[in-house]
């Protein structure tokens, strides 16, 4: 028994001993403790939930956010843009969308940190002097490293080591305190430290801090406190304000993290009004958080959860040009930051005034006409600005004049950026026109007025590589019923125009059988719409007919093409007026299917479609023609557009048809003889005057005589 009680002794000696030597022999590998799911809290260097407020020029090497609060100060490059704080290539989140999940994110991660303990719990402690391997340790209340305090993190080789800090209240730094590593084995420093702080975290001046730490409610960073990891307040039950002065954050470099940065840039110089939040970017190909986001200037901050072939892009703006860089499209890699920006510029809307005469001796060109005051040629497009704007004319007092086409009927417009319309003022000969007779008799005939037409196609329609050489062929073809003279056809930006098969009768007409070809090639730096305007006479009266073309320069987008035709029946009307039934044909000259095709009609509210849908798919393709009518009933010579249009591709293709109903002017009526026409002549007025007299001098005879008696 004495035995065995020794042994026992011997046995509890020697585990006592060895417990001795392992505790002073070095730390004790654990590793039980897990790095949490940053999320979309991993690109942060600060997020704070009230308010982050800045003193001293503070230095980010990562995002800065704040939600759900609205006060971000002392910082350049914030909302408020009103301090010395910096970022490098990084952005900026204020009460966004990306800094509500980096929220959410955040306390998340707070509960994944909620690990069981490895050491402790503990009371209140100080970590000055220790050592600590990996591992998950737990503090019921505060923990402080004293000033001057040194705390080290052995990982014992392990680039992969975990360590987790749970603190039940606050955690402080004194003045000069820091925390560093010893055997980091091949990995980074400060990857893989996480702070849990049940209530508040303050660093003191000159601390030298590793880790990222999750606090319930605030952080604070007295003068040069410099941190490896994330500021992280929530404000659970406090303010969750974060204050810095003169500190340093930076992301630890050994977490891989792939941002792409989506800026964007409006340019408003033609009168548009939109901003950067008018705009929303989608990113493809890769996984982030929040794939389409709302556009920002300071740039929207993705982090990528892959990697590999992307690209960002965002949807058509009607008006605004739209740009991207070079990083918006390509490879990204693990760790690699690439930075979009999206330029979008409002186009200068086109404003074209046309001029049709109808009768008399004049012309167009005898009709100046003015935009804003400012001359301009009939036909031709004007480039103006977005707003408000008005038309005119210098007036014949023997014409009367009508506005028509997109103008309301006193010449005023309201034109948007992009927008391209057209405004027609006809004049109308006044003077009484003389009855035209067939064989002694017959009603006033009306001239008929001309109808041409013009196709525009650009050959190749895209130059996805840049810059390059762009064909236009345009076809012009006589639509109506009689010949038209002194045709002339003029590109706003392609000059000269040759003409290749025209005149087969060399009688200078554009017959009704004839189709005119002509050709213009230009080099295009820039995607570019350009207008021909095709003019011609017949019967003194003018007809116009407008054709455009876009040509998409520096991107794989084929831009679709639209055309419409405007045929009126009658084109004459007699004195009085009626009926006209309009017949409109749209087409498809591109190479790409139309979807979305809609018609309006100065004139016509109701305009009907007819058929042309062979296959039934609601697309307009290239070897389909859709037919539309509609009627309005005319009380005067009236010229009137219809406006085609259709999108793919993102892009909008327009065309307009333009024609003149004639009207015959109401020719006043002799006075009522009683008589037939053909003999209502001289020798008979003057034997009914006579009569007239003669009955007229009875009467007064025998009133006289009355009157003596």
């Amino acid at each position: 028994m004495k035995k065995l009680r020794l042994n026992t002794v011997v046995i509890l000696s020697v585990t006592f001993f060895m417990l001795i030597a392992l505790c002073f022999s070095g730390p004790i590998a654990v590793q039980a403790a897990t790095a949490p799911t940053l999320g979309a809290t991993e690109s942060f260097a600060v997020l704070g939930a009230s308010t982050v407020t800045n003193t001293g020029p503070t230095v980010l090497y990562g995002d800065l956010g704040l939600s759900p609060g609205t006060s971000i100060t002392g910082f350049f490059g914030t909302v408020e843009n009103d301090g010395p704080g910096i970022f490098t290539g990084y952005a900026v989140h204020q009460t966004d969308a990306t800094a509500g999940l980096a929220k959410t994110a955040a306390t998340s991660a707070y509960g994944d940190l909620n690990q069981g303990c490895d050491f402790g719990p503990f009371g209140p402690t100080d970590l000055a002097g220790q050592t600590l391997v990996p591992g998950v340790y737990c503090y019921s209340s505060s923990v402080q490293i004293s000033s001057g305090g040194v705390l080290t993190l052995n990982a014992q080789g392990n680039p992969n080591a975990v360590w987790v800090f749970k603190i039940g209240s606050t955690l402080t730094t004194v003045s000069g305190a820091s925390v560093v590593f010893s055997n980091p084995g091949v990995g980074t420093p400060g990857c893989n430290v996480y702070w849990q702080v049940g209530s508040s975290a303050t660093l003191g001046t000159t601390t030298t801090f590793v880790g990222t730490i999750i606090a319930a409610n605030d952080i604070t960073l007295n003068t040069g406190a410099t941190v490896n990891g994330r500021v992280l307040a929530r404000g659970v039950s406090a303010d969750g304000a974060v204050t810095l002065d003169t500190n340093t954050i930076t992301v630890p470099t050994c977490a891989t993290i792939t941002h792409i940065i989506v800026k964007k840039n409006v340019v408003n110089d033609n009168g548009g009004a939109k901003v950067a939040g008018d705009f929303s970017t989608t990113i493809t190909g890769v996984t982030t958080a929040v794939p389409t986001a709302v556009g920002l200037e300071a740039g929207v901050d993705n982090v990528l959860t892959s990697v590999g072939a992307y690209s960002v892009d965002e949807g058509a703006h009607i008006g605004y040009a739209k740009t991207l860089s070079a990083d918006c499209s390509g490879t990204i890699a693990a760790g690699d930051t690439k930075i979009c920006t999206i330029t979008n510029d409002d186009i200068a809307p086109q404003l074209t005034v046309t001029k049709v005469v109808v009768g008399g001796s004049k012309g167009p060109s005898d009709f100046p006409l003015f935009i804003d005051g400012n001359n301009v040629t009939s036909g031709v497009a004007s480039t103006t600005l977005a707003g408000f704007h008005t038309i005119s004319e210098t007036s014949n007092s023997n014409y009367d004049s009508v506005i028509t086409g997109d103008c309301v009927s006193d010449g005023t417009i309201t034109l948007l950026p992009g927008e391209v319309k057209i405004c027609t003022i006809t004049n109308n000969y006044i003077a009484v026109a003389p009855p035209v007779r067939s064989g002694g008799g017959g009603l006033y005939v009306p001239p008929v007025p001309p109808l041409i037409d013009v196709v525009k196609v650009p050959s190749p329609l895209a130059l996805p590589a840049g810059p390059g050489v762009i064909a236009y062929t345009y076809t012009l073809h006589n639509i109506g019923t009689v010949p038209v003279t002194d045709v002339t056809m003029v590109d706003d930006t392609c000059s000269p125009l040759t003409m290749v098969s025209s005149d087969t009768n060399a009688d200078a007409n554009l017959d009704l059988t004839e189709t005119w070809t002509y050709t213009c090639s230009m080099t295009l730096s820039e995607t570019r719409t350009n207008t021909i305007v095709a003019t011609g006479w017949a019967n003194g009266i003018s007809t116009t007919d407008i054709a455009r073309a876009t040509v998409v320069v520096g991107a794989p987008v084929v831009p679709p093409l639209i055309h419409v035709t405007k045929i009126p029946n009658p084109l004459a009307l007699p004195a009085g007026g009626g009926m006209v039934t309009y017949t409109e044909k749209v087409t498809n000259p591109g190479t790409v299917a139309l979807s979305n095709i809609r018609l309006t009609d100065d004139k016509c509210a109701d305009v009907k479609y007819i058929f042309g849908d062979t296959n039934s798919d609601s697309k307009l393709d290239p070897n389909e023609t859709w037919t539309y009518t509609c009627q309005s009933k005319l009380i005067r010579t009236t010229t009137n557009t219809v406006t085609a249009k259709g999108d793919a591709n993102g892009l909008t293709a327009t065309d307009f048809a333009i024609a003149t109903v004639v009207v015959a002017p109401t020719v006043p009526k002799l006075p009522n003889t009683g008589l037939p026409p053909e003999r209502n002549n001289t020798l008979w007025t003057i034997l009914i005057l006579s009569g007239i007299i003669i009955l007229v001098s009875a009467l007064l005879v025998v009133a006289l005589k009355k009157r003596s008696i």
